[in-house]
């Protein structure tokens, strides 16, 4: 799948691939991250690029939400929000965009980090197993969309339970600092 068709739908919806369609397909309506959730793991921080396509740059800084991501793909830049949360031994991001769009109600995506030294994978917590198991949560599906209508409690005790599983996301992208 082509990153560049991925995050221009992402704008629409929730960023990132790696899982088995093209934009995130599991989304909560509320924010998992909470506001205890304020670390900042500098090594995150920097400009990125996928490797072979140079002209796709991901710029992550910190913000006073957690972290500002801008992506440059030779169209415009696509803005999103993210807040690094950590459950167990794994690292997550609670990724939404960052405009502010009346006509389209923002979704949280929950993005699985793997990160190491000048690089760092990601995937989309978006599988159909995973999605069989948030049967157990008030979710809502429409146009191959599930979204989690659960409290934040409820959800992060989901992620809690089930996230960490390899089977919860699918293939994962590898992201390197650019030189």
């Amino acid at each position: 799948m082509k990153l560049t068709a991925i995050l221009t739908a992402l704008a629409a919806s929730a960023i990132l691939t790696g899982c088995e369609s093209g934009t995130p397909t599991l989304l909560s309506l509320d924010p998992v991250a909470t506001a205890k959730d304020t670390a900042i793991d500098s090594a995150l921080l920097g400009t990125w690029e996928e490797p072979g396509d140079k002209d796709l740059l991901a710029v992550i800084r910190p913000s006073d939400q957690g972290y500002q991501i801008t992506v440059l793909s030779g169209g415009p830049a696509l803005g999103f929000q993210a807040k690094l949360f950590r459950v167990k031994d794994a690292e997550f991001l609670d990724l939404s965009p960052a405009d502010d769009n009346d006509f389209r109600i923002p979704g949280h995506a929950v993005v699985r980090l793997w990160i190491a030294g000048p690089s760092f994978r990601w995937a989309f917590l978006d599988t159909d197993w995973l999605k069989q198991q948030a049967a157990a949560l008030l979710t809502h599906t429409s146009d191959n969309k599930m979204q989690i209508l659960s409290p934040p409690e409820a959800v992060r005790a989901f992620i809690a339970a089930y996230a960490a599983d390899d089977k919860a996301y699918g293939k994962a992208v590898t992201w390197q600092k650019a030189q």
